[in-house]
């Protein structure tokens, strides 16, 4: 038995790649409104079934056990967020017979393709200080969860300061990336500038740096994400001038409700 956090939108689906005959909607929730999902299970065609949380189904022994669940928001309603378990044996209420096995949502948020990374090289200029951003366009509907940033300057007394930014950079350096190799591209943008002004002293969020001789490389993976909401972008900025800086941002992104 497995539990899997889902994420089902308004429109489209959300499918678990998990074997198993049995599924049982744990939980789920879209701010008050109907939550109830429309599964199809992967061996079965046409059949559907209406589940509201807390209910159960499990296929017939003398059918195909299904090899992944296709989840459906039933009312069309705000996405919904909850989790279901899923596999051979049966949860008859809410204490768990045997055992459930935890598994992290990083595979399913790849297969599902909504896990991206992204890079870009903010440029040297002389008087100007090198920018890089994680930018979510205004009216996305989509916020972007910042898993991890790796960053790398030419100087080795910079650093990387990090504020949050509600204009885009000029240039696009590219859409996100996604982690399902030929998947399709992401809501986030990484975006590269200049600015001619001094950063701030202290960063409305994040700043990382060291010293060294030669490139200075840095990875930072906070202890809790950072998101970033439609309209809103985190800008980084290195604090010397004339100094080259390029960024990779790891993310993944889910409805902003």
């Amino acid at each position: 038995m497995q539990q899997f956090d889902i994420t089902v939108p308004t429109v489209g689906s959300f499918v678990v790649h998990a074997p198993g005959r049995y599924i049982k909607y744990m939980s789920g929730s879209n701010g008050g409104g109907d939550a109830s999902l429309v599964l199809t299970p992967g061996a079965q065609g046409g059949n559907k079934i209406r589940l509201a949380p807390g209910f159960a189904y499990r296929v017939a022994d003398d059918q195909p056990m299904p090899d992944s669940w296709t989840l459906q928001n039933a009312a069309g309603g705000a996405p919904i967020i909850g989790q279901v378990v899923i596999g051979n044996g049966k949860i008859d209420d809410s204490t768990v017979q045997g055992v459930v096995q935890m598994v992290d949502g990083g595979k399913v948020r790849a297969l599902n393709n909504s896990a991206y990374s992204g890079y870009a090289g903010g440029p040297a200029g002389a008087g100007v200080y090198a920018q890089a951003q994680l930018w979510n366009p205004v009216g996305s509907n989509t916020r972007l969860v910042l898993e991890s940033i790796t960053s790398l300057g030419a100087q080795t007394t910079s650093a990387m300061l990090f504020t949050d930014s509600t204009a885009a950079l000029a240039t696009l350096a590219q859409a996100g990336q996604p982690k399902l190799l030929g998947g399709a591209a992401g809501v986030g943008q990484v975006r590269t500038g200049t600015v001619g002004a001094t950063p701030p002293a202290n960063p409305t969020v994040y700043v990382i740096g060291a010293v060294g001789g030669g490139l200075v490389q840095s990875s930072v993976k906070p202890n809790e994400p950072i998101v970033i909401p439609p309209g809103h972008g985190l800008l980084i900025t290195g604090n010397v001038a004339n100094n080259s800086t390029s960024q990779c941002f790891e993310w993944y992104e889910e409805p902003n409700v």
